[in-house]
């Protein structure tokens, strides 16, 4: 949970300029970083024969994996989302393309009535590419829009697919965390059920301000969204990770 910082209302504005210059760095890297890892991260690895492409060579646990992401994906959409579903085989092929995009959640103030959107510039969800993502998922959910079945079925399938990925693939999660980003599966009950994110978060600290300043923030802005700030002074703080594992050790001798 991101933790809450006193601030003082003049120093937003110099404090969202820093926020923004090292998000943007760091989805940068990380994007960079990703790309890189593309190879290593084909659905198919996953899906195998279960899902369309050039390719017809069986993989070893596919049928498993499958049958896995069947299940949760009919749960999520019943329970969640209310849409009766099955999943055809062979499924759509799935573009092998990382995409990344803020994690989000939604949360009501004290005194308001109107939930605001949160977002975080040192968070990400990674799953594969999808015009459809967890804002816009979170957007509709706020406004009561009926969700439409052709948006949320390939958004479900992408992020179980991912999901079951990282969960079949500790390296994956060893190299991210030697680059400074720690993967954690996260969930959003009130908005997707049990579907789960993969979730990339920097070392990077980050903090909301106090809620009476967020609502003043957005009141003033008109917005029903507010990104976290990154936490400056804390960047003194922060682990070097190799060096802490390397004393560690030496600790333990």
């Amino acid at each position: 949970m991101t933790p809450i910082k006193e601030i003082q209302f003049e120093d937003m504005s110099a404090l969202r300029e820093q926020s923004q210059k090292i998000g943007s760095m760091l989805s940068e890297d990380l994007r960079a970083y990703t790309k890189t890892l593309t190879a290593l991260c084909a659905p198919r690895k996953v899906l195998g024969e279960f899902m369309q492409s050039a390719s017809r060579d069986k993989v070893v646990g596919a049928e498993k994996n499958f049958s896995l992401l069947e299940e949760r994906y009919k749960a999520v959409m019943r329970d969640a989302f209310g849409l009766s579903a099955k999943l055809s085989t062979p499924l759509s092929a799935i573009h092998n393309k990382l995409s990344l995009t803020p994690w989000c959640y939604s949360e009501v103030l004290a005194g308001s009535s109107s939930p605001l959107i949160f977002s975080t510039p040192v968070r990400w969800v990674l799953s594969y590419d999808c015009s459809y993502d967890l804002r816009d998922l979170i957007t509709d959910r706020i406004e009561s829009e009926e969700l439409r079945y052709e948006e949320v079925s390939p958004f479900v399938v992408r992020a179980l697919t991912v999901w079951l990925l990282f969960e079949q693939s500790p390296e994956l999660k060893r190299m991210l965390a030697g680059l400074g980003y720690e993967v954690s599966i996260e969930i959003l009950p009130e908005i997707s059920g049990d579907l789960p994110y993969v979730v990339l978060t920097s070392i990077v600290p980050a903090f909301r301000p106090q809620d009476t300043l967020v609502g003043m923030v957005s009141q003033l802005s008109g917005g029903s969204s507010f990104e976290e700030l990154v936490d400056v002074e804390g960047i003194e703080g922060m682990p070097f990770l190799l060096k802490d594992r390397l004393l560690e050790q030496l600790g333990g001798a």
